[in-house]
């Protein structure tokens, strides 16, 4: 669980509307090929959408917005002048319908320049699944919203906030994780990976080694399994090798992986548990860069693949450093992000545990 997000900071806008921005470049990149006119034309019903349709039937029902003075302040819309009354309480069946009828024209408008090239109906589909999915999965669950249906807060959690009632500073431990509470915050180490973690995070990879084998792939078939044998070798031994042997969810395994990157793999290594050492990060590190610099060459050749090569690279990182390495128990790692008091508080406590095992 999260910590309910009672503010968003401009790191939260600026992730946001990148994100957002995805789909709307590639569908604006195919009607552009057509018709300069048409792409404002697209734009045109997109600002409608955002600034008229769904700010009077959907976002008037927002706390975010109904606690704004003067302009917006969310994640998406922040610094656009309140135009609307705010309506506190639920949506009504018009107010539902219109929103997804107002929707529809935007995302299927750019549909017809889309099929011509399926390359860029491809990636238009998975970027609006991608952002969803990220939505639904990192702050759908911390959302103030409550009267969105995509709203995934707990309802403890939900009648706590609304109550005004402050939960418990102490920390709880659960199947997923502890739980830190104070001011209606949850902070979670997540000391367990599921299944449904291991789907997100590899779709969310292989749009990045889909991009890359294409490029390579439509040069080179003897090119293309190099690439993939490379990218199997690093993950599966290098990476298993040098840098999870370290980790806590590696060591707490079973016979075979469970953390969000590798589920089911079988551990080909034996347990280390202490922080790599520097060797072993340069090894990683060199691991890592072969692995993304290797495509670069047939990349170079298809702007279009580099791009959304380097977009989801970047996507990756900054979802990962955004609601992962937050609050990852592998405190080794040079990318752990958990405050030290928090870390403190969950090494104390699992030697707690330990003892009482003992």
């Amino acid at each position: 669980m999260f910590p309910l997000k009672a503010d968003h900071s401009i790191r939260d806008r600026l992730y946001w509307n990148f994100f957002n921005m995805i789909p709307f470049l590639i569908g604006s990149i195919a009607i552009a090929r057509d018709s300069l006119k048409w792409v404002a034309v697209y734009i045109g019903i997109a600002l409608f959408f955002f600034l008229v349709i769904e700010f009077r039937f959907a976002c008037t029902h927002c706390l975010y917005y109904i606690r704004s003075k003067g302009c917006v302040k969310c994640m998406m819309l922040s610094g656009v002048p309140k135009i609307f009354k705010a309506r506190p309480g639920p949506h009504s069946s018009f107010e539902k319908a219109m929103t997804i009828l107002g929707a529809l024209p935007m995302f299927l408008f750019p549909v017809y320049w889309l099929v011509r090239d399926p390359l860029l109906l491809g990636a238009y589909g998975v970027s609006w699944v991608l952002f969803f999915l990220t939505a639904r999965r990192y702050e759908c669950v911390r959302c103030l919203n409550f009267e969105c249906p995509m709203n995934r807060v707990p309802s403890d959690v939900k009648k706590e906030f609304e109550n005004e009632d402050r939960l418990s500073g102490n920390f709880e431990f659960s199947g997923k994780g502890i739980r830190k509470s104070c001011s209606y915050l949850c902070v979670s180490l997540r000391t367990k990976h599921e299944f449904k973690d291991f789907l997100y995070w590899n779709f969310v990879t292989l749009t990045i080694l889909f991009s890359a084998g294409i490029a390579i792939g439509i040069s080179s078939t003897g090119w293309l399994l190099a690439y993939i044998f490379i990218v199997f070798f690093h993950f599966d031994i290098l990476e298993q090798r040098f840098f999870c042997t370290h980790c806590p969810y590696f060591v707490r395994g079973e016979k075979s992986l469970r953390c969000m990157m590798n589920w089911g793999w079988p551990r080909h290594f034996r347990p280390r548990p202490h922080p790599p050492g520097k060797f072993d990060l340069v090894i990683t590190t060199m691991g890592f860069i072969v692995v993304l610099l290797f495509p670069l060459p047939w990349l170079l050749k298809m702007p279009f693949l580099l791009g959304a090569y380097c977009i989801s690279i970047l996507l990756f990182l900054l979802t990962i450093r955004r609601y992962e390495c937050s609050r990852c128990i592998y405190f080794g790692c040079p990318f752990n992000r958990v405050p030290v008091d928090v870390r403190k508080e969950f090494e104390k406590r699992n030697e707690f545990e330990m003892g009482k095992r003992v």
